[in-house]
């Protein structure tokens, strides 16, 4: 089990771990790029599961290339996209009852590549952002969704407000966008922006915005793009939409990059702990010696990937809790950032 907590009052055994600025971590680097996207599909079964990656491809038989389409833009940095058949003309029960099965399902991102159709595609994408707040607080899954035009205030949701025009002259809406930043968002390591990130096959962008628009729209959390002269299209900022900083979650956590990297510490703990711990260890100080042991290796090798810094072994400290089977664990660290803002001055003489 995981999940956050506030005071020592947990019944089942796991992992319990709250992020904040300045807060305790716990983190082992763990693979990502498994993107899922909620879908009609043309053909296929409804409520069921389709694998594609770059070497199998498990669409459902006579799937059209419309089918195929937002699953080829998020494999274009993604490793595996997971298509979750959506019933013709969804509605939110529909789209509560993909959630509930995917509670289970192991990924990275959600995207859902509809804005003003259906109907209720507005109140789907509430639902959706609901759920994501839920998994992330309350069950411990640390994972994001990509929406189209849809303000969250979160750091689990990436609000994507424009489109691409391909080389095809094809024109991507921004829900259909959702998916190649759902992909890229997946596919990107906890040591790597997305900021500068060239969208491959795009020529232009949809609407196109002046300067002042786009520091209007990254200060709204909006994810955007720009073209330039060359017809290459780019991320602008690899932010998400969360626009309210506290002093629990500072300005870092509207940094994709920054998240990332305490998404996996969050996933990696609890798997780590519940594979090798719970059940396993003494809560005396010998086995809260090799708890503390196996954080110290953990994170240097996070040092070493240069996903943290300035981490010393005094960081980290384990004690007991208040019941006989817990402990606390205080992880003081700092995550790495990319240089996304340079600010030069040039004197002439």
């Amino acid at each position: 089990m995981a999940g956050t907590w506030e005071s020592q009052n947990k019944v089942l055994p796991g992992a319990y771990i709250n992020i904040q600025t300045n807060e305790p971590l716990s983190i082992t680097p763990g693979d990502r790029g498994i993107v899922v996207i909620l879908q009609e599909m043309s053909v296929g079964e409804d409520g069921k599961m389709y694998t594609i990656t770059a070497t199998e491809q498990a669409y459902p038989e006579k799937a059209t290339a419309d089918d195929k389409k937002l699953a080829t833009e998020a494999l274009k940095k993604a490793k595996t996209v997971l298509i979750y058949k959506l019933p013709e003309t969804h509605n939110t029960e529909a789209v509560n009852t993909a959630l509930e099965k995917l509670k289970t399902v192991q990924f990275n991102t959600l995207c859902y590549p509809y804005d003003t159709e259906p109907e209720t595609a507005s109140a789907n994408k509430t639902a959706i952002t609901t759920w994501i707040k839920a998994m992330r607080d309350d069950e411990g899954v640390k994972c994001q969704a990509v929406l189209a035009n849809h303000v969250a205030d979160s750091e689990g949701i990436i609000n994507v407000v424009q489109g691409i025009v391909m080389t095809d002259g094809t024109v991507l809406t921004a829900a259909e966008t959702t998916a190649w930043v759902a992909g890229a968002t997946a596919g990107a390591s906890i040591t790597t922006s997305n900021t500068g990130m060239k969208y491959v096959g795009a020529i232009d962008v949809d609407p196109r915005m002046t300067k002042a628009e786009m520091e209007n729209a990254v200060k709204a959390g909006k994810l955007i793009f720009k073209a330039d002269s060359a017809q290459n299209v780019t991320v602008v900022y690899d932010i998400n939409s969360l626009t309210t900083v506290t002093a629990e979650k500072g300005k870092m956590f509207t940094k994709n990059r920054v998240i990332r990297t305490i998404d996996n510490i969050a996933n990696d703990i609890s798997t780590i702990f519940e594979s090798n711990y719970v059940g396993k260890v003494n809560n005396n100080a010998d086995g809260r010696s090799l708890l503390k042991a196996a954080l110290v290796d953990y994170f240097t090798t996070l040092q070493n990937m240069a996903a943290i810094q300035n981490f010393e072994t005094d960081d980290i400290t384990v004690n007991a809790g208040t019941d006989s089977d817990a402990v606390v664990v205080d992880v003081f660290t700092q995550p790495v950032d990319s240089v996304e803002k340079i600010y030069i001055t040039v004197n002439l003489s």
